[in-house]
């Protein structure tokens, strides 16, 4: 709580010495505020203002520099800025872009420092970096009592594990420039992009010395995001946007002059500072949202399930990034499962070489991770862990259910558990499968499950996944192994209440011919689940809709396009009690004409006491393309008659309100719909063929068919003629710096991935796999077919 405190004070801080140093060179107070508080509320700064992290300290050390350099043209202010200098490299390397407007600004002063004052400037700077002596001192009790060698205190310091992000010719790709323009456009939009421009040509004319130093900071953080390939470059970009903060407010005080001068009085400059103020303001309604994380609890109900699982004693998590955070801080600070340690490591190497030590020194080992070549290991689930073991299982497990179902004559399910904490559909349902390979798999099969209604109708299908977290393929099974398969099944949107039969399949990747069962069916039945009326605490649209007297809609999550005649998951939050007769709850699309295209079936929805629930409808789109409004609206089944409702808070009474304008684009566009969220439009890959150990460039084109809150995750993926992975990227898409979070309805996103193909990889025919999953559960999104 302190470190994140921390980081609070520290952003302010620097907004704060932003306003100090600008109300010495602009003679606005207000343009000195307007830019600091824009500064300060843009979206980069203020995510790094709410956690752990060394960016807002860097950017208060940064401000500072900047305030001894513009705003205090004394000969002290020297001792001051060496010893900020070297407490600041002390926190982050990227001090070092500051070097270079603290050499201009000696050549353009060229003060008359004595050689003791020299001396004492070089002591000081020194004397800043002495805070790097807290990792040797530390490194012990962190270590197991090792002191640190002088070999990793340099690798330490100098971030020697990072260096491979750091490509000096980034400024050559197009791409990088993409990249680096998208985001400096991002914190103050265009507006601010203009007015900072403003800015920029007043000091041309009337200020060059402060121009030269602001602008060489910003040039040399402009480059360092084009050279360093790192998903998160956008943080490294704060201090350029510190410096356009200050240009915008040098562009608001020459504007709020010239309109002085043409217009003198206190009107028009009132009215010219208002206009100005909404930059600012506009960022607080925007980002808000975007950084408010006080509802984001996932990571830490994922640990406290994995460590509430029969885990054993003195065990390890071998974790990545996402999941070792939440083991991390619940072992450590709340002292559940203490016993059991979390590791976090830089390469998939390392990690190899710790299973090997780990195992050999007799401790259990689960895997939090993607992680390849883990052939010789037996893998089985333990909830969404994986456990690694030398020798395959051959103990017999304890299912919940007993099935003893054969699947082609080569692998038999013996049963399966079902989490009973599991309730749908605020909880995934967690779905535990044991197999035992009766023989040697001779080929490469994916678990699949899907939803059925009483009529038999499929309601809901996955994709599929390689068991036991798409790590264990079903040909590398030992003959007799019994293997524990753990799957989520997340409840779609779009499904309406009532009881579904879980089924579950063995299909290849790509194919719909699954493994047979002894009645000659793929696909074997479990149990019913019950989709009860659940409250979804966060859809994506806010709406303030009164039905009758007490029906309220407060939000609902609609794609904003749709392929022509497909499905459109529709999902309403209400917050009511349904007493009384059913209601029917009805909806139409309404053409750009005005006329009502066609009505979409009623749907009846039984009374209930719950004062907040969601309704989920899987509506079909118009045949013709075009844009539609979608209406919706409620009748009781007795009367038929339709509930007034409001629509606003102070309009007229009508029968129907207006959710969402819907694009219906033609059916045959694009290569897959992912979950009518996102669009593949298109895929390129490199040369049919290419050598070993190469890297295959693929080209793919997306377009955002809804406002998503999530940052999904795109997986490029190489099958070999194997059957198996031999090369893949997992990222955010654009190099990890244009999360889904970040999209608009209909923009279209090139996205362009290198992916590796390992050296000792089979050759062959190998397949290109393309898909999309949320890093926080693992589930992926499914691919629909409106067609």
């Amino acid at each position: 709580f302190r470190v994140n405190l921390a980081s609070a004070v520290y952003a302010t801080g620097a907004v704060l010495t932003l306003y100090f140093l600008l109300a010495r060179l602009v003679e606005s107070r207000w343009a000195a505020a307007l830019a600091s508080l824009g500064f300060g509320v843009s979206g980069v700064l203020w995510s790094q203002a709410i956690v752990a992290e060394v960016y807002a300290l860097h950017n208060l050390l940064v401000a500072l520099a900047l305030y001894l350099l513009l705003g205090w043209q004394e000969l002290r202010r020297w001792p001051l800025l060496s010893l900020l200098l070297g407490a600041s490299l002390a926190n982050h390397l990227t001090t070092a872009l500051v070097i270079p407007a603290v050499v201009a600004t000696l050549v353009w002063e060229r003060p008359r420092l004595s050689l003791r004052t020299w001396a004492l400037l070089i002591g000081l700077f020194l004397v800043g970096l002495l805070l790097y002596l807290y990792i040797p001192l530390r490194w012990p009790a962190v270590n197991n009592g090792e002191y640190i060698s002088l070999e990793q205190f340099v690798h330490h310091v100098t971030a020697q594990q990072f260096r491979g992000a750091l490509q000096w010719d980034g400024w050559r790709n197009p791409l990088r420039w993409a990249i680096v323009g998208r985001l400096l456009l991002s914190p103050f939009g265009l507006p601010g992009l203009l007015l900072a421009s403003v800015g920029v040509v007043e000091w041309l004319f009337n200020d060059r010395r402060a121009l030269v130093v602001t602008g060489l900071i910003f040039v040399a953080y402009v480059l360092y995001g084009l050279n360093y390939h790192v998903p998160d470059i956008s943080v490294f970009l704060i201090p350029a946007f510190l410096v356009m903060a200050l240009w915008m407010s040098v562009g608001i005080n020459s504007i709020v002059e010239r309109v002085q001068r043409i217009y003198p009085g206190e009107c028009a400059r009132s009215a010219t500072i208002a206009l100005a103020s909404l930059v600012p303001l506009s960022l607080i309604w925007t980002n808000l949202p975007a950084v408010d994380l006080s509802r984001e609890n996932e990571s830490e109900r994922w640990g406290k399930y994995v460590l509430g699982l029969p885990l054993e004693t003195q065990s390890v998590v071998l974790a990545d990034v996402e999941r070792f955070a939440p083991v991390h801080y619940l072992t450590d600070v709340e002292h559940i499962r203490p016993d059991v340690e979390a590791v976090l490591l830089g390469e998939e190497s390392l990690y190899r070489s710790e299973i090997e030590a780990r195992l050999a020194a007799g401790q259990t080992v689960y895997l939090a991770r993607y992680l390849s070549h883990l052939e010789g290991y037996s893998l089985s689930s333990v909830g969404p862990l994986t456990l690694i073991s030398s020798a395959p299982s051959s103990l017999a497990p304890s299912p919940q259910v007993i099935m003893g179902a054969v699947f082609g004559d080569v692998v038999t399910l013996l049963g399966y558990h079902i989490d009973s904490a599991s309730s749908l559909p605020q909880n995934p349902l967690r779905l535990t499968l044991y197999w035992q390979a009766k023989e040697p798999v001779p080929g490469d099969y994916v678990v699949r499950l899907r939803l059925v209604g009483g009529a038999g109708q499929v309601h809901w299908e996955d994709e599929g996944s390689r068991p036991v977290s798409g790590l264990y393929p079903t040909n590398a099974w030992r003959s007799g192994e019994i293997v524990t398969d753990y799957h989520e099944l997340v409840v779609p949107p779009h499904l309406w209440n009532g009881e579904y039969i879980v089924q579950i399949g063995l299909f290849p990747p790509f194919g719909d011919e699954g493994l047979t069962l002894t009645d000659g069916e793929s696909w074997l039945s479990l149990e019913a689940i019950s989709v009860g009326i659940g409250d979804a605490p966060s859809l994506e649209n806010r709406m303030y809709a009164i039905f009758g007297d007490q029906l309220w809609l407060s939000a609902y999550d609609i794609p904003g396009e749709v392929t022509a005649g497909g499905s459109v998951p529709v999902s309403l939050l209400w917050r009511a009690k349904l007493e009384g007769p059913s209601k029917l709850l009805h909806f139409a699309w309404l053409d750009e004409g005005g006329q009502v295209d066609s009505a979409v079936e009623s749907i009846e929805l039984e009374a209930t006491s719950v004062p907040v629930f969601v309704t989920r409808s899987l509506l079909t789109a118009p045949i013709d393309p075009g844009v539609y409004t979608l209406l919706v609206g409620w009748g009781t089944d007795g009367s038929g008659q339709a509930l007034p409702a409001h629509c606003s808070w102070i309009g007229r009474l009508r029968h129907s309100c207006s959710l969402s304008t819907v694009t219906v684009s033609p059916q045959q566009e694009g290569l897959a719909n992912f979950d009518g969220r996102i669009l593949l439009l298109s895929a390129e890959v490199g040369d049919e063929q290419f050598g070993l150990g190469a890297s295959l460039p693929v080209h793919l084109k997306w377009r955002a068919l809804a406002d998503m809150e999530n940052d999904y995750t795109v997986t490029t993926q190489l099958l070999g003629p194997d059957g198996r992975l031999h090369g893949q990227v997992d990222a955010w898409p654009v190099q990890g710096t244009f999360p889904t979070s970040q999209w608009e309805v209909g923009q279209e996103i090139d996205d362009r991935y290198q992916v590796a193909v390992e050296a000792d990889a089979p050759a062959g025919q190998y397949q290109v796999v393309v898909g999309i999953y949320l890093l926080e559960t693992m589930e992926r999104l499914p691919v629909v077919d409106y067609s």
